[in-house]
């Protein structure tokens, strides 16, 4: 479980993605890692997902795994 406060993802992602990372941080913030790490395993392909069909660039895409510390 990890989340790198100190980068800030942009506003303009997808609205799918944005409820992910807020469902996320509710999971980070209980300290429910179990929930957190089945949980990013969908985001994570959700993310790819959306690069792929280019809704999201590929530095939106590295800062978000960046800071969930995939990257």
């Amino acid at each position: 479980m990890y989340n790198d406060s100190t980068i800030v993802l942009p506003d303009n992602l997808p609205n799918g993605l944005q409820n992910d990372f807020k469902e996320l941080q509710e999971y980070y913030d209980a300290g429910d890692w179990l929930q957190f790490d089945l949980f990013f395993e969908a985001v994570e392909a959700s993310v790819k997902a959306y690069y792929l069909s280019g809704k999201i660039s590929r530095e939106e895409m590295n800062m978000i795994f960046k800071k969930y510390g995939v990257a």
